[in-house]
């Protein structure tokens, strides 16, 4: 076996939701088994879950993860594995086995940190602005042109990419239902009254963590606000403990990808394509079945499946790259 480089590399799986778990942390060339059996290096204990269920696999070369024949499937992205079937796993991939989530980190023992701006403590109400992507700089423009007009065609545009995201992390944070749409508003609010004046410099971090930082300042804010009425202790924080936030966060922004992938994937694949890629890789429905009403071969159900994935492969590629 060749020897390791001199960074090492490590892989950790890390629960975003489902029961309690440890989650898992390898390193270099190493392999982990995930399954229900007692002695699995990662050990879920459900029903749901085979007794050798997947396998996690890390090298020079990078991060894998193999489907070994489970009875109910393995979920990368969505995207349902066949059996035997290894995909290469990316650091921030949403891994989902049985009732439980896990989101992939990729790193190395020279990594220091997440590459997040600093943003000053809380301010009334927290606040920022820019768009992450390179692709997208057309957005900013509007956001910080002078024509009304203009503006509000960037901000709708910008409420529709990221609002979903920030409402589900301040769910994740455990906010309140009746709280999400003011923490929300918050955020939104705090990016419009200071969008003409922001510099947002990607050489001090990237934007996922840039925009996260604010969100959770808005959360923060919302219970610093509640503190008097309901007798909270100053040094009360959201519910969630910082790990799990970090998960949250990286669930949500990895399926706003997902989202906007598919999104660009759906103009260049015809429909048939599309319904065999959403029925057989993402819903799971056995591929006989599908081939059978959409009039395809087997063998085309999963060509469909594989030339969808790949192309939302690329697009994520080139979103993950211009974050940073």
């Amino acid at each position: 076996m060749a020897p390791l480089p001199k960074t090492n590399k490590f892989l950790s799986l890390i629960r975003a939701s489902g029961p309690t778990s440890p989650g898992v942390r390898i390193e270099g060339n190493s392999t982990c088994i995930i399954g229900r059996a007692t002695d699995s290096g990662l050990v879920l204990d459900d029903e749901s879950v085979s007794r050798r269920h997947a396998v996690l696999r890390i090298d020079r070369m990078g991060a894998t993860i193999e489907d070994a024949t489970s009875s109910l499937g393995t979920l990368l992205n969505g995207v349902r594995l066949e059996p035997n079937e290894k995909m290469e796993l990316h650091d921030r991939d949403v891994l989902a086995i049985g009732p439980w989530t896990f989101i992939a980190r990729t790193t190395t023992d020279e990594d220091n940190g997440d590459g997040e701006q600093e943003i000053p403590e809380l301010p009334p109400p927290p606040t920022d602005s820019k768009d992450p992507y390179q692709t997208s700089a057309s957005m900013l423009l509007r956001l910080r042109a002078d024509g009304t007009l203009d503006r509000q065609v960037g901000w709708n545009d910008f409420s529709k990419m990221y609002g979903s995201v920030i409402a589900g992390f301040a769910r994740n944070a455990g906010a309140k239902p009746q709280e999400v749409d003011d923490i929300l508003q918050d955020v939104m609010l705090g990016f419009f009254k200071q969008s003409r004046v922001f510099e947002y410099d990607p050489a001090k971090g990237r934007f996922r963590g840039y925009l996260k930082r604010i969100t959770l300042n808005a959360i923060r804010d919302r219970y610093r606000r509640k503190r008097p009425s309901v007798g909270l202790p100053e040094s009360y924080d959201p519910p969630a403990g910082e790990s799990e936030l970090n998960a949250a966060w990286d669930r949500e922004w990895t399926e706003h990808l997902l989202r906007r992938a598919l999104e660009k994937v759906k103009i260049n694949i015809q429909p048939k394509t599309l319904e065999a890629f959403e029925r057989y890789g993402v819903r799971g429905e056995p591929v006989a079945s599908v081939a059978k009403d959409l009039d395809m071969s087997e063998a085309s159900i999963r060509h469909a499946k594989m030339r969808v994935l790949d192309q939302m492969r690329q697009e994520i590629a080139i979103m993950r790259a211009d974050e940073g």
